[in-house]
């Protein structure tokens, strides 16, 4: 769970890094591993996914959440 700006920074991140490597295994750009078991990559792909997944879900979590009036209402006079 994200809890201020600076997690959320570097969730963002994250996210983008998942988002290229998925990118790049489904299009097999991803370095591959000779002799690899197709059912490993699979499931390394379907992990990347996941946590793609669970990145953006935190990431939006945030940026719903609701935020404190940080107005001042005495400046406002």
């Amino acid at each position: 769970m994200i809890e201020n700006e600076e997690q959320y920074r570097v969730t963002q991140e994250k996210e983008q890094e998942f988002f290229q490597l998925v990118g790049r295994m489904e299009s097999g750009e991803a370095d591959r591993i000779p002799g690899e078991d197709p059912t490993i990559r699979q499931a390394k792909m379907d992990a990347a996914r996941s946590i793609l997944r669970e990145l953006q879900d935190e990431l939006k979590a945030w940026e719903l959440r609701p935020r404190p009036d940080t107005t001042d209402a005495r400046q406002t006079a």
